[in-house]
């Protein structure tokens, strides 16, 4: 089924991310990763967002996240690293349903030893969702609740002994903070380190 025509606010949506978004892909250093920003739903805009399998090992273990992963030394591009990563683990092939609308700006993970570079993708249709193993579940995310400061709320982050409040979205059960809120808050907002 195909979308219908975007609303005015993802219209300004679109508008906004076309002035953040490049062709190019942006420099990294060292080991680097993509993040596929999914959005759907032009009337009432949408972000995908999964939670992360509990993992040994795996320092995101358990977080919400953007489907994603590694570069792989097959990927012609980190664009490339993000569409792998979305058909494995959710089963979209953004290669096929979706319009690239470009990279946001690099980040670097709180473990300060991966860049990761967000590729924004815009869907010509619905898509089913199919989680793999490394997925416990998803979430079509309102994308204009989070913007709009609606879901603004905080996380309590334990580092060793102490404890600090991140900002955080609160959409449904999800509690989005780190890295994943950095990314969304500089979508159409203002960037913050």
């Amino acid at each position: 089924m195909k979308l219908k025509k975007p609303s005015i606010q993802m219209r300004e949506i679109l508008a906004t991310l076309a002035k953040k978004v490049v062709n190019r892909e942006p420099q990294t250093r060292g080991r680097r990763a993509a993040v596929s920003i999914v959005l759907s739903d032009r009337i009432a805009p949408k972000v995908l967002l999964i939670r992360r399998s509990e993992r040994d090992g795996d320092p995101w273990s358990g977080q919400i996240a953007f489907p994603g992963g590694k570069f792989q030394a097959e990927d012609e591009s980190l664009r490339q690293t993000a569409i792998r990563e979305t058909l494995e683990e959710v089963g979209i092939d953004l290669a096929a349903k979706s319009d690239f609308l470009g990279y946001l700006r690099t980040f670097r993970t709180h473990t300060g030893d991966m860049d990761v570079v967000p590729t924004v993708f815009l869907l010509r249709e619905e898509c089913p969702v199919r989680i793999n193993e490394e997925v416990a579940s998803f979430m079509w995310a309102d994308l204009a609740g989070m913007l709009s400061g609606e879901a603004n709320s905080t996380f309590r982050v334990r580092r060793g002994d102490e404890f600090r409040d991140a900002p955080a979205f609160k959409v449904g059960a999800y509690v989005i903070w780190g890295l994943t809120h950095r990314i969304i808050s500089s979508l159409v907002g203002e960037d913050s380190p």
